[in-house]
Formats: C-alpha cells, sequence, structure tokens
C-alpha cells in the first residue's frame, strides 16, 4: 500500500459518520476492542456499545462490582455499596444508553431487589439514564419508576398476574413520569375486564400516544371510545406472539361503541379481534376512522359469506384509501375435514364466491390482500384471472392458502399463470391448489388408479418479474418433482417457496388433518429444496438459447444480403462485416 493510500484510508476512518455506520454492524465484543484502539473511536464505539442495553448486569456492573449470592437459586448484588465517585464514573456510559430492555426471567442470574433499591438510594440525579428513549419491562413493576422520566417516547411493559392488587398506581406513574409516550405495548394474559378502568384512565393521561399494542381481545367497546379521542393516534394493533398475550374473546363481545365528532382524526392503521358484523358496525357508525390505509380484522367465529359481502361492502364504501387488507375468520380443525363446500351442496352457506369478494374491486388504492378462512375459497380459473386483471399493481395476495377443509381445490398450477402475466410487481402470492389435477392449457387424465401428476413439462408463455415468496399453505401435492419442474420455468431465481399452518394454537387439531398437513409441508419443502438449482438452470437455458436465436438472426441477415446483391449482380465479401 502507498503511501497516498494510507494517507487517504486513514482520513475515510477519521470520519465521525463513517465510524458510527460502521460499529453499528457490529457485535459487542468488536466494539469493545474498538474503543481501545484511539480516543477518536473510543467514544464512537462507546456510543454503539451501550446504545442498546439488553443486559443490566453489564450496565450496573460499570457502577460498582456484582457478586453472585443467593445459594443454588443464585441471584446477583452489589459487593459494595456505590459511592459519588462511582456514579460519576458512571456518568460516563449513561448517557450514551438509547434503550433498555430487561427480563428478569430471561436472565441465566437475575438481579436481586437490592441492586435496584442501592442504585435509587445512592443516584445522584433523578434521571439516571437521560438519554433513553425506548424501555422495555418485564419484571417487578415497581422497580421500572426509577428508569422512568419525561424523555422516554416508547414503552413496552408485560403486566403479571396482579390477583387482587390494582394496577393504578403503576399506570399513574407511567402517565405522570412518562407524559410524551408516543408508543405504548401492553404485554399480559389478564382479561381487560379486570383492568378496564385502569387503562381507560391512563389513556385519558397520555394524550400524545401515537401507536397502541395491545394483546389479543383488548379493543373492547370502552378501550375504543376512548381511543378515538386521542388526536395523535395512528396505529392501534395486537399481536400473535405469545410474549404480547392474549385477553379473553367474552371482553370484546358485544362491540358496540359510539364515537363523537372528530373521532379518530390520526388513526391510519389498525387492528383487531371482534366479529365481522360488529367490524362493519364499527366502520359504518357516525364519526368513524376515514383515513385508513391500513386494515387487519381477525374474527372469534367462523364467518358465512353473508358477513364477508356485508363487511366488504361497507369497507369499500367507507374506506377507499386502504392498501392493505387481512380479513381472517376462524379455522376450527378439531374435526376430521369435511367435503368442500363448492362439490358439497349440504354446505352451501360456506361457499365464498368471487361474487362474495366482488366489493374488493372497488378499492383503487389496495396492494395487498389476505383472506383466510375455514373452507377452500369456491374460485375456478375464470376467476382467478379477473383477480389478475383487476388488480395489476397489487403487491402482496394471499388467498386462503390454509383452509382447515384441505381436501379439495378446483385451482391448479396454471393457476399462477394470470398473476405471472397481469402482475408484474407482485411480490408475494398465496394459493391453496391441487398440483396433482391436469390443467386445461394441456388437458390430460389421469389414471383411476393413481393421482399422479399431470403437470406440464412444456415451458409457460409467462414468467414472474418481481415474485419473491410463494406460499403454498397446505395445497395439495404428491409429486414434488414434477411441481418443481414447473415452478421452474415461472419462477424468478431466489424466489422462496413456503408450506405450513398458522392456525389458532390454542384450539385442538385433529390428529387426521395434523398428519396430513405434515406429509404435504414435506413434500413442499422438498420443492424448495430443489426449485433454486432447477431454477438456475432454466436461467442458463434461456441465457443459451437467446444467444443461440441472435446468432441465428445473425446469419439470416447476412444470407438475405448475399442474396440480395447475387440477384443484381454484385459480388459481396461479407466475412468480416458486422451487422446493426
Amino acid at each position: 500500500m502507498s503511501g497516498h493510500e494510507r494517507t487517504v484510508m486513514h482520513r475515510v476512518l477519521n470520519i465521525p459518520e463513517l465510524l458510527d455506520m460502521v460499529f453499528s454492524f457490529l457485535e459487542p465484543p468488536s466494539n469493545a476492542v474498538n474503543a481501545r484502539v484511539c480516543r477518536r473511536w473510543s467514544e464512537i464505539a462507546l456510543d454503539a456499545l451501550w446504545k442498546d442495553v439488553r443486559d443490566l448486569e453489564l450496565l450496573f456492573g460499570l457502577l460498582a462490582p456484582l457478586r453472585i449470592s443467593g445459594g443454588k437459586d443464585g441471584y446477583l448484588e452489589f459487593e459494595r455499596m456505590p459511592d459519588s465517585s462511582d456514579w460519576k464514573r458512571f456518568d460516563r456510559y449513561t448517557k450514551r444508553v438509547r434503550r433498555v430492555e430487561y427480563d428478569a426471567l430471561g436472565c441465566k442470574i437475575p438481579l436481586h431487589k437490592s441492586v435496584f433499591d442501592d442504585v435509587a438510594r445512592t443516584r445522584t440525579r433523578l434521571d439516571i439514564l437521560p438519554n433513553m428513549h425506548t424501555l422495555h419491562w418485564k419484571a417487578s413493576l415497581e422497580l421500572a419508576v426509577m428508569f422512568m422520566h419525561k424523555a422516554i417516547k416508547n414503552f413496552a411493559v408485560y403486566l403479571p398476574e396482579l390477583n387482587e392488587i390494582s394496577p393504578r398506581p403503576f399506570f399513574e406513574d407511567v402517565s405522570t413520569r412518562m407524559p410524551n409516550l408516543t408508543s405504548l405495548d401492553i404485554r399480559t394474559n389478564i382479561p381487560v375486564q379486570r383492568i378496564e378502568n385502569e387503562m381507560v384512565n391512563l389513556f385519558q393521561q397520555l394524550p400524545k400516544i401515537q401507536k397502541v399494542t395491545f394483546p389479543r381481545y383488548y379493543f373492547t367497546t370502552r378501550i375504543a371510545e376512548v381511543l378515538s379521542k386521542l388526536e395523535n393516534l395512528g396505529v392501534v394493533e395486537f399481536q400473535y406472539l405469545d410474549y404480547q398475550g392474549s385477553g379473553d374473546v367474552q371482553d370484546v363481545i358485544p362491540f358496540v361503541p359510539s364515537f363523537t365528532e372528530g373521532a379518530f382524526p390520526a388513526l391510519w392503521d389498525h387492528s383487531m379481534a371482534v366479529s365481522f358484523d360488529d367490524a362493519a358496525r364499527f366502520l359504518d357508525i357516525p364519526f368513524s376512522p376515514t383515513n385508513l390505509t391500513m386494515l387487519y380484522l381477525d374474527s372469534y367465529m367462523i364467518e358465512s359469506p353473508f358477513a364477508i359481502r356485508k363487511l366488504l361492502n361497507v369497507i369499500s364504501e367507507n374506506c377507499q384509501l386502504l392498501t392493505f387488507l387481512a380479513l381472517v375468520s376462524l379455522r376450527d380443525a378439531g374435526s376430521p375435514s369435511l367435503p368442500e363446500p363448492q362439490s358439497d351442496t349440504s354446505h352451501p352457506d360456506h361457499a365464498i364466491t368471487v361474487n362474495t369478494l366482488k366489493p374488493l374491486f372497488k378499492l383503487p388504492n389496495l396492494t395487498s390482500l389476505e383472506l383466510v378462512h375455514q373452507f377452500p375459497l369456491a374460485l375456478n380459473s375464470e376467476d382467478i384471472r379477473l383477480f389478475a386483471v383487476s388488480w395489476p399493481s397489487i403487491r402482496s395476495l394471499m388467498l386462503n392458502t390454509e383452509p382447515a377443509h384441505l381436501t379439495k381445490s378446483n385451482l391448479t398450477l396454471h393457476d399462477l399463470l394470470p398473476f405471472a402475466q397481469h402482475c408484474t410487481k407482485l411480490r408475494h402470492l398465496g394459493l391453496f391448489i391441487d398440483s396433482r389435477l391436469p390443467t386445461s392449457e394441456q388437458p390430460s387424465t389421469p389414471s383411476s388408479s393413481s393421482t399422479s401428476s399431470a403437470v406440464p413439462n412444456s415451458t409457460p408463455a409467462v414468467q414472474f418479474k418481481s415474485l419473491e415468496r410463494l406460499s403454498m399453505g397446505v395445497s395439495l401435492i404428491d409429486d414434488e418433482n414434477a411441481v418443481t419442474l414447473f415452478l421452474s420455468q415461472i419462477l424468478p431465481l431466489n424466489c422462496q417457496i413456503d408450506s405450513g399452518i398458522t392456525w389458532d394454537e390454542t384450539l385442538p387439531v385433529h390428529p387426521g388433518i395434523s398428519s396430513v398437513v405434515q406429509d404435504r409441508c414435506m413434500l413442499w419443502l422438498k420443492v424448495s429444496e430443489l426449485l433454486p438449482v432447477l431454477t438456475k438452470l432454466r436461467a442458463e437455458e434461456r441465457a443459451r438459447t437467446r444467444a443461440m436465436e441472435m446468432e441465428l438472426e445473425d446469419l439470416r441477415m447476412r444470407t438475405k444480403v448475399l442474396n440480395d446483391s447475387a440477384s443484381i449482380g454484385v459480388r459481396l465479401d461479407i466475412s468480416s462485416c458486422v451487422m446493426i
């Protein structure tokens, strides 16, 4: 390396913004080493090292030495009481902390309560982490209080079973000590009915809230009414994750809020777990939210096509700005799968046809749609083509990939092609198909004694342009090789295939259904493993074919020139000519 190159590198490695970007991608041990390189690097590396604290043991260990006590079930406590000199040294690190996450149950060796008492008793300033803006807490609620201050914007807290103890004192600390909260994440398994009064009072004291995250079944009538009055609230959501917890479905029955003028002035992203009839009423009553661009609805019951059509009519009339819509109906796989409604007239009330879904076409801005239901959608190839033609700008489309009744589908692999042809921006597609069925493009009659695949081997006329993920759910399959050969012709490189279920884990699953799902997922997994190699080979074949076609065209042009010249009596030597 020349001296000039060394000088340039030295200048580059002394740009603070560049160093901060590089250090942000490194692991803590690497930044600990960087902090000892030089003074300039030390400050930037320490900022990166202590920006996000997930282990309070390491942070408090900078204040005073910690030791293990308590015998077999050990815990950590200070060897000595921190003094003013310790706090003076500790301040060098506390100002760097932006985010703290503490999970007492997730620690290998938990901190004893005395550690928090010693910190609170000896601190030299009220805000021990003055620049912290995010606090995630899963431990004794009273211990979180000393970390609260007015600069905190994001707060996530797990509420343990409180028995007869009211959370009101803790909520009062939250609203008083963190009045500028913009994001509140409540995680608990306590039914909301037990703490609803306290929750309502809390939100009345947090006017700057912009985002609220709940457990499932927490968006009750009273909660909806109090949230409707928050001027800055833009996002209301719930999560299915285990750590988020879940409430009691009975708490959202009935769901009959009423609003005053100016309700939900800023709400644009909304999720709630209520019946579709209640959701339709919520979106259609006076002063309901009108600026929604994202809507996620999860029903606790198996919804009828009538209820779905009614809801979609309301949505198409009142939510014209929607770009994302998810309608999730309960799936119950506790009994053996019955014949599907499109083939069994005894279940006509469950047949979700294209007419049920037609109001969706009135949403001009929709780019993401997810439908989930107990029964397969009663769609055919023409219906699928209608979907593809109607939504050329769709980016994500999930059409009930994992119904609990999973023995029949009218759709085949060739029903993927309309989306490849018309939806050039599509990145995620999910269908419930029967990959064993013969296709209309290449009719075939499967043997009566076998369900062997009738997938054609000829190259389809179209390929997906932007598809990144293809979700097959519990789609029927028995020949992974034939399916892989077909998909390798239409999918782009690096497109991922997934399968499986996301059914409510609190409900039992029939062993027969579980076995079928497992067998199908194993075959789809084999497809996902074989597909990258075959797709790459297909791409190389297409590249060679294009090269040969160009060479052939060049030869044709040369031949034409020779023939034209010969016809007028001119002899040309074109061996060195370049045809353009």
